[in-house]
């Protein structure tokens, strides 16, 4: 080879590794402004439900020290829901939603079953009753609900 081809050579080596090093740069540089992005948005979204909390913890104080102070509102029921309804505009603000699985289709990816008994009047695992009610938020089930499963009485001959 010649000296020309040699130093051609030397030189797309030195750019192509200047380009490898700027590169693996760029690259660390994009995962810490990930992280650094990622760590502000979870910060973000707890400082919104924290504000939300904030009204409800706020009110739920007054309740409280209204009957430590003997002053009993309106009615203590009436003062109790309004808690209660508060409360649930603030898991739904956040997309919590309550499941509803009673009558439906037993899912033991979902559902936690605390009995099963035998009846008649169901062709497939269905959940008779709710013990504790379950929360899904989006696609994610945060809580599964406790349920009592009825299933297909079995005939004598081992079908159901």
């Amino acid at each position: 080879m010649s000296e020309d081809v040699i130093k051609a050579l030397e030189a797309e080596k030195k750019e192509l590794m200047d380009s490898l090093m700027y590169a693996r740069a760029e690259l660390l540089n994009l995962r810490r402004l990930m992280e650094q992005e990622t760590k502000r948005a979870e910060s973000f979204a707890v400082e919104r439900l924290a504000r939300k909390l904030l009204t409800f913890y706020e009110d739920f104080g007054r309740v409280v020290n209204g009957l430590k102070q003997g002053e009993v509102p309106e009615t203590l029921h009436e003062a109790l829901n309004m808690l209660l309804r508060e409360m649930e505009k603030i898991l739904q603000s956040e997309g919590v939603e309550k499941m509803d699985v009673q009558g439906k289709e037993f899912n033991p990816f979902e559902h936690e079953a605390v009995e099963f008994f035998e009846a008649e009047d169901v062709t497939v695992d269905t959940v008779a009753d709710v013990i504790s009610p379950g929360y899904r938020l989006r696609d994610k089930v945060l809580k599964p609900p406790k349920v009592k499963v009825a299933r297909p009485k079995k005939r004598e001959n081992g079908k159901t």
